[in-house]
């Protein structure tokens, strides 16, 4: 397996990964924004961002609802990644998958391919 060939995958998978960890994201500030609208009379000192969301929580909803493992089967796929580069090498790196799950919560494509690459040093 070419050292290539594990950033370049990274980045295929990254488009999809980020939109899901987007949506999750905003689901998970629904229940939030919805009872702070019941609270105030004017919500225009929220961001348009969290205003959109309060608008169309119902399409968000709907979306994460249809993928409900979708972001799951991602992170599997990165972390079954992960730990075959590292098998082909001759090395265990299972221990290391929970430093990884927190890399991809907080994810960011750059820090995760350099996850990989340091991963082989350390």
């Amino acid at each position: 397996m070419k050292d290539e060939s594990i950033p370049h995958s990274l980045r295929l998978i990254h488009p999809k990964l980020d939109e899901q960890l987007l949506l999750a994201k905003k689901v998970q500030l629904i229940d939030a924004l919805k009872e702070l609208s019941m609270h105030e009379t004017n919500l225009d000192f929220l961001s348009p961002e969290y205003q959109d969301i309060l608008v169309n929580s119902e399409q968000l909803q709907a979306a994460f609802k249809l993928q409900p493992c979708h972001l799951e089967r991602l992170y599997g796929m990165i972390t079954d990644l992960y730990i075959d580069k590292f098998k082909f090498k001759g090395m265990n790196v299972k221990s290391k998958v929970p430093l990884l799950l927190e890399v991809l919560d907080n994810y960011e494509l750059e820090s995760l391919v350099d996850f990989f690459e340091v991963s082989c040093v350390s």
